[in-house]
């Protein structure tokens, strides 16, 4: 059971991660931002990564310190950055506007979390995982949350064009 979970959502998160770094490549290839959001890009990538999530998270109770024993500070490290980081993403997330958030052209913030970094969602979401990592320790989650991280470490590159075509000076 958990082969076949790890594997569905590693498959997906391989594949998210692929498609992002061809869009780097091959600039005619826009997959994030999807171009719409009844598009097979924006489709795909939210099947794809709701996938990498079921994955990780049907892997973290059945895999849970599948790496062996660790220290009890991992608890008390890991589960304050993950409730944090993972916390403050949904915050932000919100605070962004959830379509806005997922690829579509709402408006540009630049107040609240925005005034110190462009992609705050991000950056909380990686304490996050590094939080989640330490808590369930287990091989399989790591290598599912070093796929989301890298998705969201490449992010920023395909999104950086996209939103300076989308709102010009007012984003440089």
């Amino acid at each position: 059971m958990v082969n076949f979970f790890f594997g569905l959502g590693f498959g997906s998160g391989l594949t998210l991660v692929g498609l992002s770094l061809a869009s780097l490549w091959r600039p005619g290839l826009q997959f994030w931002p999807p171009p719409a959001p009844a598009s097979w890009q924006a489709r795909y990538f939210w099947w794809a990564f709701r996938l990498l999530l079921l994955g990780l998270v049907v892997v973290s109770v059945l895999d849970f310190r599948g790496a062996g024993p660790a220290g009890a500070w991992t608890y008390w490290l890991g589960i304050p950055l993950a409730l944090l980081g993972i916390g403050l993403a949904f915050a932000i997330t919100f605070q962004l506007g959830w379509r806005d958030a997922h690829g579509e052209a709402q408006g540009l913030k630049t107040g609240g979390w925005y005034r110190f970094s462009r992609n705050p969602i991000y950056v909380v979401t990686l304490v996050g995982l590094l939080g989640v990592g330490l808590v369930v320790h287990s091989v399989y989650a790591y290598l599912l949350l070093f796929l989301w991280a890298a998705l969201y470490l490449v992010a920023p590159f395909l999104e950086e064009p996209w939103l300076e075509a989308q709102y010009g000076a007012d984003y440089r």
